[in-house]
């Protein structure tokens, strides 16, 4: 019989009996995994505050001219915050396409996943330069909000605009970019997202507490030095 024992845990015993506590913790993740987390995280975070997002169309027109200028002015804030959100979550999703690929060479246990997000996002890759050239919406609409919001599928095609004094909510039927619903493009994310996390412990989400009594408590257990 060996003097020293196999296994550490035979001579200081865990504290807690729990068996999610003695589970094997997942190996490190490389740096390009992090890298397209961290993409695909902020794209996520972008859909999810875009649907937080509405606004009241023509409020307060019977108003005085101030809380007029006052609801026009809140209302153009909101549409320029959803039009910043969208730009934010294509730009993600477009970084995002990159460490795809890169992981998918790097990994082949991730290439069918990264080829299925690749196919699925594919059509954010030309509207990049339009979010550049602001020709067409300059001259074709004069940048109006009704071919924004026409655009974007919040109303029909056929409406002039939405119903005096109607909110307007940002649902997962929104069109990022004119192409594809937001709610489909956030599924396909964390998706993707969920199978990084499967592979690697991404997150930690140990207590930092916790984590340092077990160290004083691993100390103050362990064999005395002489």
């Amino acid at each position: 019989m060996p003097l020293w024992p196999t296994r550490l845990e035979q001579l200081f015993p865990a504290r807690t009996t729990d068996p999610a506590s003695s589970a094997p913790r997942q190996p490190a993740a490389p740096a390009i995994v992090y890298l397209l987390a961290e993409n695909l995280d902020a794209a996520l975070a972008a859909g999810e505050d875009l649907l937080k997002e509405s606004f009241v169309w023509n409020g307060a027109s019977l108003g005085t001219p101030a809380e007029i200028a006052a609801a026009r002015a809140e209302e153009r804030h909101s549409i320029e915050t959803v039009r910043t959100l969208e730009m934010v979550l294509v730009a993600r999703v477009l970084k995002s396409r990159e460490r795809a690929e890169e992981l998918a060479r790097r990994d082949e246990r991730f290439r069918p996943v990264a080829k299925l997000y690749n196919a699925g996002t594919a059509l954010f890759i030309e509207s990049a330069a339009e979010f550049a050239d602001r020709t067409t919406v300059d001259f074709e609409t004069g940048n109006a909000t009704t071919a924004f919001l026409r655009s974007r599928g919040l109303i029909a095609p056929d409406q002039p605009g939405p119903a005096e004094g109607a909110r307007v909510m940002i649902s997962e039927d929104f069109l990022i970019a004119r192409r594809a619903r937001l709610g489909t493009i956030m599924d396909l994310v964390a998706m993707f997202l969920d199978t990084l996390e499967t592979h690697y412990e991404l997150f930690d989400t140990e207590d930092p507490e916790e984590e340092l009594l077990n160290d004083e408590y691993s100390h103050e257990a362990g064999p005395e030095e002489h």
